[in-house]
């Protein structure tokens, strides 16, 4: 059987990719972490290549890219030529097109039959307010790009709403309105590996009404039932995602999902509330699929 390599591309975001490594290197023969910022295309008649220095990463089993919205047009690229050259990814060709606009991620998972709340996508503060009007306030606001939180803010009323609208349009910032779905201030952030469905809750810290860790929240065990796996699981597929994250809330009228995310959180605690080595099924679940394309 032939050595296998595994690359794993991040972001400035990404301040964990330390432990995919170490989980890789007693699975993978070789291992190489690559900053995004560092790579570069190279297209020719016969060939084309996407260089670290000067190692081709065309030439590896599997690449794990880790990247924010920030580099979300250079992954649309690579993810494209990484697949086209037949090297193991974690998603399809147009799949971090969904998962870097909020607006297209929740149009994608709402033709595939996924609940999502009523989003509307517009520049226009005027538009914003006829629209809030008839989701109803209080309405989510949330910036297309953005991640951790970041970017999303509520409205309860057009006095509050419009003002944040008029200063999103000076910073040409496009934005992404969402009905608010009555909750507890909780959710559940569930982990798709292959087939594999996992997760744990996120609460609300404080009097902050957002439950993402980096906002203040805090990590809890969760309860995955089989709805919630199907959801999930669901959810991944629409997206074209074989690994990810999958936030989703409980709401009287049934669970709704509220983002699908490809560079979710790993971390040790992680593994501790869910009992069970998350970044190990990962990076298991890279090795796999290079094997399975190696005996092709």
């Amino acid at each position: 059987m032939s050595d296998t390599r595994l690359a794993i591309v991040y972001g400035e975001i990404s301040t964990k990719h330390q432990l995919i490594m170490e989980r890789a290197e007693d699975i993978f023969d070789s291992v190489l972490a690559a900053p995004v910022d560092g790579l570069k295309y190279i297209y020719g008649k016969d060939e084309t290549k996407v260089l670290y220095k000067d190692i081709d990463l065309t030439e590896f089993d599997a690449v794990y890219i880790r990247i924010d919205d920030r580099d979300a047009m250079f992954a649309e690229h690579l993810v494209e030529v990484l697949n086209e050259e037949e090297v193991i990814t974690q998603a399809e060709n147009d799949t971090f097109a969904y998962d870097s606009n909020k607006f297209y991620n929740m149009k994608v998972l709402a033709e595939n039959g996924v609940n999502v709340p009523d989003s509307v996508y517009t520049l226009s503060p005027d538009v914003a307010v006829e629209a809030a009007e008839k989701l109803g306030y209080p309405v989510i606001m949330k910036t297309v790009k953005g991640a951790g939180g970041e970017g999303v803010m509520r409205a309860t009323s057009e006095n509050e709403l419009k003002p944040v609208m008029d200063t999103m349009k000076s910073l040409e910032q496009e934005i992404c309105l969402q009905e608010y779905k009555e909750h507890d201030g909780s959710d559940t952030r569930m982990v798709v590996i292959g087939n594999h469905v996992t997760g744990y809750g996120r609460t609300s810290g404080g009097d902050d009404w957002r439950s993402n860790i980096s906002a203040g929240g805090e990590r809890t065990e969760a309860e995955i039932d089989e709805e919630k796996r199907e959801i999930a699981l669901k959810a991944a597929r629409s997206t074209g995602f074989d690994i990810c994250g999958c936030d989703m809330i409980d709401t009287e009228e049934g669970f709704y999902v509220l983002e699908v995310n490809g560079a979710f959180a790993v971390n040790e605690k992680m593994n501790e509330i869910i009992g069970d080595d998350v970044i190990l099924r990962l990076v298991e679940r890279m090795h796999e699929k290079a094997i399975e394309k190696n005996r092709d």
